[in-house]
């Protein structure tokens, strides 16, 4: 049965993919048979998603899930689709897709110019009718007598991890060869910046200026309320954290860093990004007089347990170019580093990297160890360990030293120890997921409208680097440009994502008394 009315030309392959026009499924065919409704709905989806194709203004930080209009994944919760075994399971795992999918959309309809909006229903906002009929199909195919049916074992089947490298740009760049070469770059990366580590944390000298960024204060530095404001939060079916804006903002504060900052330019004061009037259009820019770090609640999979992790990404204006041939330097750079709890809601592992996805480094709180993998034994990149984090008492704050230009993480230490500092600023915490701007998904542009930092590619626009000549057989997009959470490949050699839902157990483990006292102290 065709459900959906002719659209634009340029869309109709797109219509075909989301809403099923060529070929509607037998499932989805008894249940529209059943109620016209369904298929206006369907239409409504389709409507609004080549609009917003038209338009250039899609959201990359989820992928769709092919057949079902009204969903979109991300790695973690594809990696759960063969382990629902109760309805509750299954509908938290559904609910979750859909509301990856609302927030996308709410972002797409903000960042739709006015011509865009004329094919979409009025009277209402554009998300308004579209949010309904996506809860309407939902229900009526998924979740409505949930446990059986064939939509839901089409789901299981659709439902896939994106893969963010582009397996036939490796073999046009004959990657079984070619990643000799990347091997050796990467290699000698290792060998010349890694050096800094090996220094003492308190006396390592500064090639130019430290600024001290340290996070909100007010929260007091007790580790058991800490634990307990984790502990007490409220556990969704499949054992996701459920923190309100307020909550997950006071349990950032709490694990923030102080971020120890070489500043030789106004490119090492980090900030919040905004749309810039450039003579060709807007360009993406920094404000530095308002040192801000956005913040997300995400979560792993490690040794059977869902851990939360708190994400913290900086934006600096740029890398400083060092010369006309400076294959690294260009507009914007950043960091994003990562904190993950364990069951009692302390550190258990931290890890960095820059918003290209790059220089990816992990750094394991003890007992947590390193353990052999087998890329440590042949040309792929394995997790990369510079050094042990700190294990903090009562009262201490983790400090990251970056280095200025490259803003590459230096060493890691203890925010009291006795450093020299030129300055000290403090930095505010803002929610990613946080409207108007959605972790910068939607920013206001100069000349009015609003548009979202990253692509419909996920890239960032206009901050690619000379080196995406030198490694685009590794099969990444555009590599050193800055890119949108959720899009994050990680190494040149072998494929690694950084929100890949088992990426700590690869490569770490904790000795099994530490393991049993963690899992101990973690019952209420």
């Amino acid at each position: 049965m065709q459900v959906c009315s002719p659209v634009r030309p340029g869309v109709l392959l797109l219509l075909g993919l989301l809403a099923g026009c060529a070929a509607s499924p037998d499932w989805r065919s008894d249940v529209v048979d059943r109620d016209p409704r369904d298929a206006r709905c369907l239409e409504r989806l389709a409507a609004f998603d080549a609009a917003v194709a038209e338009a250039g203004v899609t959201d990359a930080g989820a992928a769709r899930v092919a057949g079902f209009p009204y969903l979109r994944t991300d790695r973690l919760l594809a990696s759960l689709g063969d382990e629902l075994d109760t309805d509750a399971a299954f509908a938290d795992w559904v609910t979750r897709m859909r509301g990856l999918d609302a927030e996308a959309r709410a972002i797409e309809a903000a960042n739709l110019p006015a011509a865009g909006r004329d094919p979409l229903p009025t009277g209402a906002e554009p998300t308004e009718a579209v949010h309904a009929c996506a809860e309407r199909l939902m229900q009526r195919e998924l979740l409505a007598g949930v446990g059986s049916g064939p939509a839901r074992e089409r789901l299981r089947a659709a439902v896939e991890a994106p893969d963010h490298y582009r397996t036939w740009r490796r073999a046009l760049g004959l990657y079984p060869l070619t990643r000799l070469g990347l091997a050796i770059g990467y290699n000698r990366w290792k060998a010349g910046h890694l050096d800094t580590f090996e220094a003492s944390f308190a006396t390592m000298p500064a090639e130019a200026p430290l600024v001290r960024y340290a996070p909100p204060s007010g929260q007091p530095r007790d580790a058991d309320a800490a634990a307990r404001w984790l502990r007490e939060a409220p556990r969704s079916p499949l054992g996701f954290v459920e923190l309100e804006r307020e909550a997950l903002l006071r349990l950032a504060a709490y694990h923030a860093p102080v971020f120890l900052v070489e500043t030789r330019s106004h490119d090492d004061r980090f900030g919040a990004p905004y749309w810039f009037a450039g003579p060709e259009g807007p360009l993406p820019r920094v404000d530095t007089t308002r040192p801000v770090a956005d913040v997300r609640l995400s979560h792993t999979r490690f040794e059977g347990e869902l851990l939360p992790q708190l994400v913290y990404t900086l934006w600096f204006p740029a890398r400083s170019r060092q010369g006309a041939l400076d294959l690294l330097g260009g507009r914007l750079d950043g960091l994003v580093w990562r904190v993950t709890l364990d069951e009692r809601g302390r550190p258990l592992i931290h890890d960095s990297i820059h918003p290209c996805g790059c220089y990816h480094l992990f750094f394991p709180v003890p007992p947590l160890e390193r353990v052999e993998v087998a890329a440590d034994a042949d040309l792929r990149e394995a997790p990369l360990t510079p050094s042990e984090a700190p294990r903090l008492v009562a009262g201490q704050r983790l400090a990251v030293r970056l280095a200025a230009v490259s803003h590459y993480v230096e060493n890691l230490g203890l925010a009291d120890s006795h450093i020299g500092v030129a300055e000290t600023r403090r930095y505010a915490l803002k929610a990613a997921s946080a409207p108007p701007d959605h972790g910068r998904r939607s920013l206001a542009l100069p000349g009015g409208g609003r548009r979202s930092l990253y692509g419909p590619d996920g890239l960032v626009p206009h901050t690619e680097r000379l080196e995406r000549f030198l490694l685009w057989p590794s099969g990444i997009l555009s590599p050193g440009a800055m890119r949108q959470w959720g899009t994050h490949a990680t190494v040149f050699v072998g494929r690694r994502h950084f929100d890949d839902p088992r990426l700590f157990e690869a490569a770490f483990e904790r000795p099994a008394s530490a393991l049993a006292a963690t899992r101990q102290d973690a019952v209420p």
